[in-house]
Parts: structure tokens; C-alpha cells; sequence
């Protein structure tokens, strides 16, 4: 699909000025999708929209009412349940870089929680079928091996993860394998390496993740 790529500058917090939010997301978030007058935001509904115009392949939307109800019913829950375990890995290794050193266990551990427990989801899945929605790969795939990467990268999923879930550790291995995966996931990677080394990332980016927490009670700006 052609397209052009703009980066938007996180670091210096181009995404939480006024302007940008006006005229391409009200949260500030990343990543936004602009054909002409239009304006999308959230990972879900850009791949979706995408897949609409441009008739993509069925796996990746779900070729039958049921398919697509399937694939839809994994994203949904996916923001709800394996999205809110990102908590672990940014608490872990952006949080200082953002407030400095202090005490984040309590969101560490929230984190912790959240990706624990639909780690036990996705085995469940994948002992059923080779990808998370069917025989086939889907967004779906695309939305949890992106999230687990980021926790491969700063070493909240290892050996040990990997040991209790023997079928996400396949079809984790399985995507990697696939001539896209890398030019995604390298720059995760290496922001990981960065963090495990003691380097900090100067940033002043107000997630979603940081919002109303323990951490900033109450701060939704």
C-alpha cells in the first residue's frame, strides 16, 4: 500500500502541543493514519480502514461474518487486558526517564498482573489453533506479537515466560520469522538495550499508561 512516512518527534513532545492535537489526535497518541480530509487514530481501526480500501488479503480482517467477529473480539479484549501489561515495561524503563528515580512498584507490579494473566489467555488460544484467531495470521497476531516485543526487548518476558507457555514462545518465533518482522522490531529492540545498560532516554511523553496513576494521581492533561 503506498503510503509516506512522517516521524512525529516524541522526544521533544511535538505529539502534546495544542496544534498537534487539534488537527490529528485529541490524546496525542501515536499512530495516526491521514488520507486527505480524513483522520484516523488507534492501531485497530487504521489497519482496518487500510484493509477496506485497499481490499487486502482476508486473513488479515476475516473473510466471513464469523471471522470477522473473531478477529474484532481479539482486539477488543486486547486493549482491555494484554495492552494494560505494557504498564510493566514502561514503569520499568521509561518512568525514570520521564519523573526520575522513585518508587514505581506498585505500577510495575499492576503491569506485572495484567500481562501474567492473559499470557495464560494467548496459550490457551494457541493450543487450539497456530494463530491467535484461526489457522491463519491475522491483525490479531500482529497486535500481540508487537506488544510482546516490546517485553522481550526490556527482558520482562524471558527464559522463564517462555518455559510456561511453550505455544506463545512458537508463535512468537514463527512471526519473527517473517521478512517484516525486523525492520518493526528493531528499533524496540534497541531502545530495550539502551535501558538495560543504565542509559536514559530524555523524554517528556505523557502516555496513556501515565495518566490517573499512583504515580500521578488524578493528572489527565
Amino acid at each position: 500500500m503506498p503510503f509516506e512516512e512522517v516521524v512525529v518527534d516524541l522526544i521533544t513532545g511535538v505529539n502534546e502541543k495544542q496544534d498537534f492535537k487539534d488537527r490529528y489526535n485529541p490524546t496525542g497518541q501515536v499512530p495516526i493514519l491521514v488520507d486527505g480530509d480524513f483522520v484516523v487514530w488507534e492501531s485497530s481501526a487504521i489497519a482496518y480502514y487500510l484493509s477496506e480500501k485497499f481490499a487486502a488479503p482476508a486473513n488479515w480482517f476475516g473473510a466471513t461474518a464469523q471471522q470477522r467477529a473473531h478477529i474484532q473480539q481479539y482486539c477488543h479484549w486486547h486493549a482491555s487486558y494484554l495492552r494494560r501489561g505494557a504498564g510493566a515495561f514502561f514503569y520499568t524503563h521509561f518512568a525514570e526517564c520521564i519523573w526520575g528515580k522513585q518508587d514505581f512498584s506498585k505500577e510495575i507490579a499492576k503491569g506485572r498482573y495484567a500481562l501474567d494473566d492473559s499470557l495464560k489467555y494467548l496459550q490457551g488460544w494457541l493450543s487450539e489453533n497456530e494463530y491467535l484467531c484461526g489457522d491463519e495470521i491475522s491483525f490479531a497476531d500482529l497486535l500481540a506479537y508487537h506488544e510482546l516485543v516490546s517485553h522481550v526487548a526490556g527482558a520482562i518476558i524471558g527464559d522463564t515466560e517462555w518455559e510456561m507457555h511453550p505455544k506463545i514462545k512458537q508463535w512468537f518465533d514463527t512471526i519473527s520469522k517473517r521478512p517484516h518482522s525486523n525492520p518493526v522490531s528493531a528499533t524496540i529492540m534497541q531502545i530495550g538495550a539502551m535501558r538495560l545498560a543504565g542509559e536514559l532516554i530524555p523524554m517528556t511523553r505523557k502516555t496513556s499508561l501515565a495518566k490517573g496513576t499512583e504515580v500521578t494521581p488524578g493528572v489527565f492533561s
